[in-house]
């Protein structure tokens, strides 16, 4: 839970809603982040879907993570320890939940989001605090307990190894996704083989070095993107030798091109 500590100083980080119990069953809070700041590890006595409607978030819980993208939106369920950064800014949209809804996983996830649940938490957004039990209020909430259970979930996340030698590979690569250096140079640098390298880094993670590297890379493109961010400087800033060369990446991991991801995500958000 230290990784955005490391990335942003004391004086960026936000304090955290003093709030003991819900005001409703179903709470939407509105905020600002402004660039480089962070909240700090905290958890709730309830459950929160947290969605950016713009920029990008990392959300670290226990050995992962997570990039909020606009078309994302994080689960994480009630007493679940997270930290919350932004590198670019971000408006957020938090959706706090009473802990005996039981209709999602126990765990945290990444979810895709759809039009309908965005206009809905948009909706809800501009309620009053203690907005009236029965009636239009009360309709959007039950829709959006309906809706919620029918988002599908992704995949897409980091994997952090708690082993201190790799903790500390894995904040030097994330700090610098454009390094170029080999599987047997960095190994070189923890004063191990390349094949222990690759054995340990799969054992704490699940999957290979090579396949992290390949998945931060596409993880900070996506952030990179929505920060506005010229093609040019992104693939120069990821270690790609061309624009075409990052391009043919994001097109082989999302089957449609950088410039259309961006057009597509406009649309819905």
């Amino acid at each position: 839970m230290e990784h955005n500590k490391r990335h942003f100083k004391a004086d960026k980080c936000l304090s955290l809603l003093e709030m003991a119990q819900l005001p409703r069953r179903v709470f939407v809070r509105q905020e600002s982040m402004p660039p480089e700041h962070y909240f700090p590890a905290h958890q709730h006595p309830w459950h929160q879907l947290l969605y950016a409607t713009s920029g990008v978030l990392t959300v670290d819980v226990v050995d992962k993570r997570l990039f909020i993208s606009p078309e994302k939106a994080v689960w994480l369920p009630a007493g679940t320890e997270h930290s919350v950064a932004t590198q670019y800014g971000a408006e957020l949209k938090s959706l706090y939940i009473e802990q005996n809804y039981q209709l999602l996983a126990d765990k945290s996830q990444v979810m895709t989001m759809t039009p309908l649940i965005k206009a809905l938490i948009m909706e809800a957004s501009e309620f009053a605090i203690e907005y009236p039990l029965d009636g239009y209020e009360n309709e959007v909430i039950s829709l959006i307990l309906t809706v919620l259970p029918r988002l599908e979930t992704d995949q897409q996340h980091l994997p952090w190894p708690s082993l201190p030698e790799l903790y500390r590979l894995c904040c030097s690569l994330y700090d610098r996704p454009g390094d170029r250096r080999t599987t047997e140079e960095l190994a070189n640098t923890l004063s191990m083989s390349k094949r222990t390298l690759e054995r340990r880094f799969s054992k704490a993670t699940g999957i290979s070095l090579q396949s992290w590297r390949n998945r931060l890379r596409f993880l900070k493109a996506v952030e990179l993107l929505n920060s506005g961010k010229n093609i040019t400087h992104i693939a120069l800033e990821l270690g790609y030798s061309s624009p075409s060369a990052f391009i043919y990446m994001f097109r082989s991991q999302t089957g449609i091109s950088p410039n259309r991801y961006l057009t597509t995500e406009q649309i819905y958000t």
